[in-house]
């Protein structure tokens, strides 16, 4: 599957009801305003937007945080680095636990290499706030082969510097993040944040609690060190449900314009996540019949019975019009699909 057929592919496969973001001060299926470098909310290169203080991008700037989330965005076994930058004097608002809302200047980043090679680093920023898609900037920014500079491709890039790594345009980039309103960040926020970080120097909810970041912070576990939403399940099963989390809840929510024709929820939220069998991924799945013609499983989940549930069919296809995810992925993550399999088969 390639990101040129992906928008058109997945509006179709996922149910979309056809209410796909758009912006024409910004971006939109057919066109795009070209980059300019003097805007600070159109940055021309990476080296603009603050993250690094050199094009290469060898030394970081001091208010900039590196982050990693607990369940990670399967990109083709491609190895990922994150930051966010917070405008000084502000909060993130977490009165939603569930769909955090940033600060006009907000600015979060993701590096991706395969193998050796760096290939692109994506910027998501916040520019405004008028409730309206254009407060939102999206643009990739492709390496180039000496690995000392980049350049924002909005169109995206295919195969990206001799990589099987694809780069999405602006316009893939906004139809995912779109779909998680009003938050549009993925994978920085309470369940993603809440965990074990092995690097201590990398920024969690605890440090976020911390460094009073948060309006609504959440109360502290009863024990210090202990997660603040606890996820319930084996290590099989929380990593089932938060591949799903990570992977397919950004257009499976109730915000999402997917929602109105597949009325399945895969993210997890801080209020169910203490019993597999409140997640949302459970609740909305188990013994619910699937909305989507082509599969010959009828239901979303049967318990027990992963060869007969069209959420595995699907994952598992290589019908690329029926697999899951649609967008960004060409190759099945095993791992996950082993996850996902044993969820299923011990679900009672």
């Amino acid at each position: 599957m390639r990101w040129t057929l992906a928008v058109l592919t997945a509006l179709v496969a996922c149910g979309d009801d056809g209410g796909t973001p758009s912006d024409a001060n910004i971006d939109s299926p057919t066109s795009d305003v070209p980059i300019d470098g003097k805007d600070p909310n159109n940055p021309a290169t990476l080296a603009d937007t603050g993250l690094c203080l050199d094009a290469a991008c060898t030394q970081f700037s001091t208010d900039v945080f590196e982050y990693e989330p607990r369940f990670e965005l399967w990109s083709d076994s491609a190895t990922k680095r994150r930051w966010i930058y917070l405008p000084p004097g502000t909060k993130i608002d977490t009165s939603d636990p569930d769909f955090w809302q940033f600060p006009v200047g907000t600015k979060l980043w993701k590096e991706f290499t395969r193998g050796t090679t760096r290939v692109e680093t994506r910027l998501v920023m916040r520019i405004a706030n008028t409730g309206m898609p254009s407060d939102w900037f999206y643009v990739p920014y492709v390496w180039n082969q000496a690995q000392d500079a980049t350049t924002a491709e909005t169109a995206g890039v295919l195969d990206a510097n001799g990589t099987q790594h694809d780069v999405p345009s602006r316009f893939d980039c906004k139809n995912c993040h779109e779909n998680v309103k009003p938050s549009r960040i993925l994978g920085f926020g309470a369940i993603q944040l809440d965990w074990d970080n092995p690097d201590a120097a990398q920024l969690d909810l605890e440090e976020l609690v911390t460094r009073d970041l948060l309006t609504n912070p959440p109360a502290a576990p009863s024990t210090a060190g202990d997660p603040y939403f606890p996820l319930a399940g084996t290590t099989a099963e929380q990593n089932a449900v938060g591949y799903l989390h990570a992977n397919c809840g950004h257009c499976h929510n109730p915000t999402s314009g997917n929602f109105g024709a597949t009325t399945m929820e895969l993210r997890i939220t801080v209020g169910t996540c203490g019993s597999l069998s409140t997640i949302p991924a459970y609740m909305t799945t188990v013994g619910k019949n699937t909305q989507v013609s082509g599969t010959t499983a009828t239901k979303i989940i049967v318990a027990g019975q992963p060869d007969q549930s069209a959420l595995i069919e699907r994952f598992e296809s290589t019908n690329m019009s029926l697999r899951m995810p649609q967008k960004g992925s060409e190759m099945t993550a095993s791992t996950a699909a082993t996850a996902l399999r044993t969820w299923v088969m011990n679900i009672q």
